[in-house]
């Protein structure tokens, strides 16, 4: 297989130590989200904001290293400049023969389990603002997505908007809203207004949702892997409140992308969604112009690393809906070995589906030139 150039669905910032404590309103300074070596005896450096469970750093930059014991313990001395510097960022793409990127956050996920929404607004905006300074040294290479907060919806689009107009790309909501809140509501249909007006892709984003499974909580190392397992389904519920919602009858120009998921679950699940719309909707008066799976073809996107299972029933949906990440620097990360992994695990694709799944798809959604 032949080098091909990779448009980057999914790669990550590693933010500065004192973004927060430097930048936040002088109000929220003293809760400001920091890192700190050592909390309550447990060895390692962590990422803490008051009583959220602490991030473990060392994840978020173990691309091409051992994720063993001793560099659990590891501190952001270890980590790659790239996650911060927009220049070294450049030259670990170009040994990784990446063209184009879309940025992620690492520690602003812990940030969208803030239950004081003027205090997450503000930790938000101040990543937003710093995020769209890195962009700007590259603005054709990178696409920066956004944090919203969606507690007040009103000041959420405003956010969105302005966001917008600095050069951000995209933005991050909550993978699943709260129970009391669902997607479903038309509270948040002035939302959904922004993000269509402004043609920004809205991400549902692993550890962004509002449950418990998205907490990256260390205390039960057992209930831990059983969230990492089961963390996917809170991404499909909120799908299929947008859908069942009306969201994208109603919003037809609407992106939204199911962010480090895997992509094997969206067969079956759009196979059920048919189904359950086919069997009941006379009897619920549910009135939809198109089939469950088709606003999925028409509105949503999803990115993936490392999912051989996908890649075995991909084409039961077809190639046009699937981007491909390399999730540098995290632990997941295939750099700076993305074109052996392309090579191995792209081996049976077609040539057409391999640059649109690699490229082409990413390309599209962002608005790169290729």
């Amino acid at each position: 297989m032949t080098t091909m150039r990779i448009i980057d669905a999914d790669a990550h910032m590693l933010e500065p130590p004192g973004l927060w404590t430097d930048r936040l309103q002088a109000r929220f300074r003293g809760r400001a989200p920091r890192i700190v070596k050592n909390p309550g005896g447990r060895a390692g450096s962590f990422f803490v904001c008051e009583n959220l469970p602490p991030l473990r750093v060392s994840g978020a930059f173990a691309a091409g290293k051992t994720f063993d014991q001793s560099f659990l313990e590891a501190g952001l001395e270890s980590a790659p400049a790239g996650g911060w510097n927009p220049g070294d960022r450049l030259k670990d793409m170009e040994l990784d023969s990446v063209e184009a990127s879309v940025l992620y956050t690492t520690m602003g996920f812990v940030l969208f389990w803030i239950e004081d929404a003027g205090f997450q607004e503000d930790c938000f905006r101040v990543y937003n603002d710093w995020l769209a300074e890195f962009c700007a040294y590259a603005p054709a290479r990178f696409a920066g997505l956004a944090l919203i907060s969606l507690f007040d919806v009103a000041r959420a689009g405003r956010e969105l908007e302005r966001c917008a107009k600095m050069g951000l790309k995209g933005a991050l909501i909550w993978a699943a809203p709260p129970e009391d809140r669902p997607y479903t509501l038309p509270e948040y249909d002035p939302f959904w207004a922004a993000a269509q007006e402004t043609r920004m892709p809205l991400s549902l984003h692993t550890l962004t949702g509002r449950t418990r499974a998205s907490q990256q909580d260390e205390s039960n190392i057992g209930e831990l892997y059983a969230r990492m397992v089961v963390r996917t389904q809170e991404t499909q519920h909120s799908i299929c409140s947008l859908i069942f919602g009306g969201v994208f009858e109603r919003f037809p120009q609407l992106k939204i992308v199911s962010a480090e998921n895997d992509i094997a679950w969206v067969p079956h699940l759009l196979e059920r969604a048919d189904k359950y719309y086919r069997r009941f909707k006379q009897g619920y008066g549910v009135a939809l112009s198109l089939k469950p799976s088709e606003y999925f073809r028409r509105n949503i996107f999803a990115t993936f690393i490392d999912d051989p299972m996908g890649l075995k029933v991909y084409n039961l949906v077809g190639a046009d809906n699937f981007m491909w990440s390399t999730d540098y620097p995290h632990q997941a990360a295939t750099w700076p070995h993305s074109q052996e992994v392309l090579s191995r695990d792209f081996s049976s694709i077609p040539e057409a589906d391999r640059r649109k799944i690699v490229r082409e798809n990413c390309a599209r959604v962002y608005g790169f030139a290729l």
